[in-house]
């Protein structure tokens, strides 16, 4: 079954359900799915890396791939 027919098989068993618990549990599934946010899963020091990556940007400082290469290039003899 791919997923918009699931989608739609989801919706017809939900409006056909007559258990109260069944839903709310559904809904507190699909609310804390909601709830979730990337970034917020994210250890502080990571937030903390990509946020000095953005002002590294801001600022300028940032090499091109082919500057990269070229450095790897002539640190590890590729």
């Amino acid at each position: 079954m791919d997923i918009p027919a699931l989608k739609l098989d989801l919706v017809q068993k939900i409006l056909n359900t007559k258990n109260p618990a069944l839903l709310f549990k559904i809904n507190t599934i699909l609310q804390n799915e909601v709830d979730k946010d990337w970034w917020d899963q994210l250890p502080p020091e990571v937030q903390d890396s990509i946020f000095e990556g953005i002002q590294d940007i801001e600022k300028g400082k940032v090499f091109t791939h082919d500057q990269v290469i070229q450095e790897a290039k002539q640190k590890y003899g590729f």
